[in-house]
């Protein structure tokens, strides 16, 4: 028989009987001691649903997640037990996964040793790598040549907080020119101190406050740093923000302060000739602009003045031939009633 994991439970103060705002009905603090893991887990959420039964008016049942799994019990011993069973079969080499990666309906782990990250599945190779960035992009290519996914973005990624079981997705993605260096995900990690970011290049981690998302300014500017430092990036303003959503974006706006410029360009869009404006936001000392992409995925360009921004984007867009000229993005100025292109 295993040793049971040690579970305290701590009422959740928002959460009120009768009242249909989804609160957990517990927050639980899990000792990791009696799966051979150091450490604990803080913070996993218990929620009480009520639930019709034939014999019986309701019946009172008690759900959590365990990294993407949903477990429902009839008693909190029941659940205890769920997840006790889940994180023996989550642990190996005395640790959690720090990701999973998910291809269609399944999911595999991915393990943070000491010098490397380790991933593998039922019947397929070891994949090893420095950053999650590199394992990443070896994983994807490998589901796309055996057919199991056409491109990848078919492949998901998440991270694995131990601070409450939770997966998170990527806030957004680093980019650089070099296509041979693969995008660097920024994930949302959850700590004692509330929201963070948090993002690894080579075998270094790196993280700053979330910040209602102007900490991926701070995070930007660490990993140019050190991309700069290590001759992967000559500009730090060639390394852009991507693949951020359209609520983070909207969130992001809110701490930004608008410009009277815009930056506008003309461009085929379903066989029609558009021409786009892109509003220029301002914060601190770095003016950004940002477009949607065809996915619906909003992409940050950011520089020290409007001019190097123009450029930047100019350079991007003309890059995969959305324009047939980096001088083809013009800066726009609307000025009260009268409006002026440069």
């Amino acid at each position: 028989m295993f040793e049971p994991i040690l579970i305290n439970y701590h009422e959740n103060p928002a959460f009120s009987v009768g009242v249909p705002v989804d609160q957990p009905r517990f927050f639980a603090e899990l000792d990791l001691t009696n799966l051979g893991v150091p450490g604990s887990v803080k913070k996993l959420a218990i929620y009480q649903h009520q639930k019709n039964k034939t014999s019986h008016p309701y019946r009172t049942t008690f759900a959590t997640q365990v990294a993407g799994l949903d477990l429902e019990a009839d008693s909190l011993e029941q659940l205890a037990e769920a997840v006790g069973s889940t994180l023996r079969a989550l642990v190996r080499y005395e640790r959690l996964p720090k990701y999973i990666f998910q291809v269609k309906r399944k999911a595999w782990p991915i393990y943070h040793l000491p010098d490397q990250l380790l991933a593998r599945y039922p019947g397929g190779p070891v994949f090893s790598a420095a950053d999650i960035a590199s394992l990443r992009l070896w994983l994807a290519e490998h589901f796309k040549t055996v057919g199991r996914i056409r491109n990848r973005r078919e492949m998901a990624l998440y991270s694995l907080s131990q601070q409450d079981l939770r997966l998170y997705p990527p806030y957004c993605v680093l980019r650089i020119p070099d296509k041979s260096i693969a995008d660097i995900p920024v994930f949302p990690a959850l700590d004692s101190a509330g929201l963070r970011l948090i993002a690894a290049v080579q075998e270094k981690s790196l993280n700053t406050p979330f910040s209602y998302g102007t900490g991926i300014f701070t995070l930007w500017s660490r990993i140019g740093g050190q991309l700069i430092q290590e001759g992967s990036l000559e500009d730090i303003f060639d390394l852009t923000i991507r693949k951020l959503s359209g609520p983070a974006w909207e969130e992001l706006q809110k701490s930004l302060e608008p410009q009277p410029h815009h930056l506008t360009y003309q461009r085929t869009l379903d066989g029609e000739q558009v021409r786009i404006f892109q509003p220029i936001f301002l914060y601190k000392r770095l003016y950004l602009t940002a477009r949607v992409n065809r996915l619906g995925r909003t992409v940050l360009y950011l520089a020290n003045d409007i001019r190097r921004l123009q450029k930047q984007v100019g350079k991007d867009l003309f890059s995969y031939g959305a324009i047939e000229n980096i001088y083809d993005v013009e800066i726009y100025i609307d000025e009260s009633n009268s409006a002026t292109i440069l």
